[in-house]
């Protein structure tokens, strides 16, 4: 997802060993809260003074832990908030430093629709400080935020949960595995891609987009030092921070809708779906299926971006050569039971009058994933994969 904005971009501090320092800074003299993801505790240690230590379980961060967590910052008197963590650590604390009322308010509003559009923040807010541990989300530049319910991902879009400062330091993605690097280096390529698949596009942006897909692919080929690691992370920032996505429909990279429904369904993670649908959903559009998206910007994209990685000139043939090249892993195949839930979801969510997948159906879902690139040797257990929920009779949802 992505979202562009005329409104001041998040501050970006980057560099080697500047976390502490740099959160001491823009949090002197307010009462701070450190939330962290729990499995990262010792490094809130590393972080200035603060009123209290919050740790997160992110395997279970859902509607329910946002809005505790709300309530949380408020009981402590929260002026400013330092999440530490990955994207999901860095949307739940984004969402509820708005306030015990407008995150109650979007919570309910969720409850009948996929996407929320969010007031404009209010005076005095509580600022949030994003030191994000992993690449390619741009949580901590992005004003989207998805909130994970029991009925699936919501995303919730405006500039109340677009952090006030986002801190990178290159210290926090040396243990990263070198997949999951790729993986985010992925991820942020494939925002710029995506977009590229509406019609609308901005000269100035389209050179913006293109330039930092190239540095990408440039980062994700190179051995991962410690340098590059720093650099993909600012190159992920900067798809939120420069022209890349101007002039852009919003909801243009259809991909990810798709890679939500599977993610859910499957259990899988968001890049593992993604990796599996997305050369499936640019083969449509190539095709000429205009409601996937439009095969000439897209064309036009990754022949620019991908001018000196030697991968094939088809993006999708490409996508898919990137993928295998990266060495990054796809979602176990699901069964038909499980596939035909998530067209449904997808349909149900997203397709129908929205605007994320508008005038397409289940079966054209469907199609999609009976066609996608699913992992050849999953485990066992994946095989049997079921519909964690019932699936959602089909008809268009509500958006906002």
């Amino acid at each position: 997802m992505s979202a562009v904005s005329r409104r001041p971009r998040s501050t970006l501090i980057a560099g080697s060993g500047i976390a502490r320092a740099a959160c001491a800074r823009v949090t002197a003299g307010r009462r701070t809260v450190v939330v962290v993801d729990a499995h990262l505790l010792p490094l809130a240690e590393d972080l200035p003074r603060c009123v209290a230590v919050v740790p997160l379980e992110v395997g279970g961060v859902d509607a329910g832990t946002v809005a505790a967590l709300a309530d949380r910052l408020r009981d402590a008197g929260a002026e400013s908030v330092v999440a530490v963590g990955g994207g999901t650590v860095l949307d739940a604390v984004a969402v509820a430093a708005m306030g015990r009322a407008t995150v109650a308010w979007a919570l309910r509003r969720a409850e009948g629709a996929a996407v929320v559009s969010l007031p404009a923040p209010a005076n005095p807010s509580i600022e949030v400080v994003a030191v994000p541990t992993t690449v390619g989300t741009s949580a901590e530049t992005n004003a989207v935020a998805i909130v994970r319910t029991s009925a699936g991902a919501r995303v919730l879009v405006g500039e109340a949960v677009r952090p006030r400062y986002a801190v990178l330091d290159a210290r926090h993605y040396g243990t990263l595995d070198a997949a999951d690097v790729r993986a985010g280096c992925l991820e942020a390529f494939l925002r710029l891609a995506g977009v590229s698949t509406a019609d609308r596009a901005h000269p100035r942006g389209h050179a913006h987009a293109v330039a930092i897909a190239r540095a990408l692919l440039a980062a994700g080929h190179s051995a991962l030092t410690p340098a590059r690691r720093l650099r993909i992370a600012r190159l992920s920032a900067a798809t939120q921070r420069s022209a890349a996505l101007r002039g852009r429909a919003p909801f243009s990279p259809r991909h990810w809708y798709l890679a939500t429904e599977v993610s859910f369904i499957a259990r899988t993670t968001k890049m593992r779906a993604t990796a599996s649908v997305v050369s499936r959903v640019w083969q449509c559009i190539e095709d000429g299926d205009t409601r996937w998206g439009s095969a000439e910007p897209l064309e036009a994209f990754w022949r620019e971006a991908t001018r000196d990685a030697r991968l094939p000139l088809a993006p999708a043939a490409g996508i898919d050569a990137l993928i295998a090249r990266w060495g990054l892993p796809l979602a176990p195949r699901p069964d038909a039971e499980a596939r035909e839930a998530m067209a449904a979801r997808a349909e149900r969510w997203w397709g129908g009058r929205g605007p994320a997948l508008s005038g397409l159906s289940a079966p054209d879902v469907r199609d999609v994933l009976d066609r996608a690139r699913w992992d050849p040797n999953p485990p066992a257990e994946a095989s049997r994969l079921r519909p964690t929920v019932t699936p959602t009779p089909a008809g268009g949802g509500e958006h906002t």
